[in-house]
């Protein structure tokens, strides 16, 4: 993204861009996340932890 683009910008919208940027990551922070999201990243970290494991003992 270039930055002289946003030189046009008055500080009056760039606030109220500032502002909706803030209101959809408070809105983001409070998703509730479905426990099969949650499920499937504890797979996934503990796939990788296996596969950390099974590379580090190939390289001994």
């Amino acid at each position: 993204m270039s930055r002289s683009s946003d030189d046009t910008i008055s500080p009056r919208n760039r606030l109220a861009i500032d502002r909706k940027i803030a209101s959809l990551l408070t809105a983001i922070e409070q998703e509730k996340v479905p426990d099969r999201l949650t499920d499937l990243a504890v797979q996934l970290q503990n796939a990788l932890v296996e596969k950390r494991r099974c590379k580090t003992k190939n390289e001994d």
